[in-house]
């Protein structure tokens, strides 16, 4: 029975087989849709003259300080409320006196000496006159410079020098009792007082010119390529003059000083590769309009440097770690370009070469990007 119903299952079972791979059939797929290409933000490349500005930051400090010394001793019987640290003074004014009762003493008896010296010179040419007349009226032959008194002449004309230069060391003396300031300035530091008696070679304070100051700056070596400066160390021509701006956070707010790029110091740092540049900052002697440049200021410097020619602006965002960048082809696909950088700032860098003026650069940063992929530009 079973046997002769077999055939009628397997016919069953091929038409329910069929049937199934029919309604399958009928299924439709959903249809695969197109990826859009991906935005990306572009900027139309377009050379530009660029101003090189170079950074660096340094110290405030005075272009000439000295330390004034007392040349004679003595007390101190005079000293100026001006010789305090801080004043401002002007050049040649008196700072201090000392005491100079003994080198007026000094000065007198070196005129006496000289006033001696001087009869004792007119003694001896009239002496020297009458040997000679004597001798012409009585001798015979020629007269020995002895017999004429000229050995005598020449003596008394050496004491007259030797008094003459000891007038002028005297009085040198007494003049250098007053303390004077040898330039315009400010105090540093005063060491003497009223009744201080001091030693000649003592210091007694020092000073220094408020109307220039000095910054020493560093830069690296490599930067000196967009400097048009000589390294020869020599104070530089006012047309080799480089504009310099420095900033500091001063009085309460931002202030900014602007002056020149005077010299360079030959010397580049083994382990740093920097080099010093001196920029050199005017003061006005009386603060008016802005707060004069103080010492021991530190600041922020940004040195005026070459006018690149047509150059091209990039943002950092559009290089890569290896310097490439990508730029959009006429059919919207990447192409990737290396290129050399020029200088590099915080937010963009200055690039020429392997660019055309009118490409498209992609400025997304794009964390996987390669040749050929098709994008979306969108214009900056």
């Amino acid at each position: 029975m079973i046997n002769k119903l077999k055939p009628i299952f397997i016919l069953f079972g091929a038409i329910s087989v069929s049937y199934i791979l029919w309604l399958l059939g009928q299924v439709q797929p959903d249809p695969v849709e197109d990826v859009p290409p991906p935005d990306v933000v572009v900027q139309i490349l377009t050379p530009e003259n660029f101003q090189v500005t170079i950074n660096s930051t340094g110290t405030t400090e005075p272009l000439t300080q000295t330390v004034l010394n007392a040349e004679v001793g003595g007390e101190v019987v005079y000293r100026s409320k001006k010789f305090s640290e801080g004043s401002s003074v002007l050049s040649g004014e008196i700072l201090a006196k000392i005491d100079d009762t003994d080198l007026q003493l000094k000065y007198k008896n070196a005129l006496l000496q000289l006033a001696n010296a001087e009869v004792q010179y007119s003694l001896q040419v009239v002496e020297s006159e009458v040997a000679k007349e004597a001798w012409e009226k009585l001798g015979e032959g020629q007269a020995s410079d002895l017999t004429l008194q000229k050995p005598q002449l020449k003596q008394a004309e050496a004491l007259i020098e030797v008094a003459k230069a000891q007038v002028n060391s005297a009085e040198k003396k007494l003049n250098k009792t007053e303390i004077v300031a040898p330039y315009s300035g400010r105090i540093q530091s005063a060491n003497i007082d009223i009744g201080t008696t001091i030693i000649p070679g003592q210091p007694i304070g020092a000073m220094y010119t408020s109307s220039e100051i000095e910054v020493t700056l560093s830069v690296k070596d490599n930067d000196l390529q967009f400097l048009s400066i000589p390294m020869d160390g020599r104070k530089l021509n006012p047309s080799e003059q480089a504009k310099v701006t420095i900033s500091s956070f001063y009085k309460g707010q931002n202030q900014e000083w602007e002056g020149k790029l005077e010299r360079v110091d030959g010397v580049i740092d083994p382990v740093t590769r920097m080099i010093n540049l001196i920029a050199v900052f005017k003061n006005d002697f009386i603060e008016i309009d802005k707060p004069n440049l103080p010492i021991g200021l530190f600041v922020e410097a940004q040195i005026d440097g070459v006018i690149l020619q047509n150059v091209f602006i990039i943002p950092i965002s559009a290089i890569s770690e290896n310097n490439e960048v990508f730029v959009i082809n006429k059919n919207n696909q990447l192409q990737s370009r290396s290129i050399k950088v020029l200088k590099k700032y915080n937010k963009f860098i200055i690039a020429k070469d392997n660019l055309k003026a009118g490409e498209r650069l992609v400025t997304t940063k794009l964390s996987t990007a390669s040749d050929g992929i098709t994008v979306n530009p969108i214009y900056q």
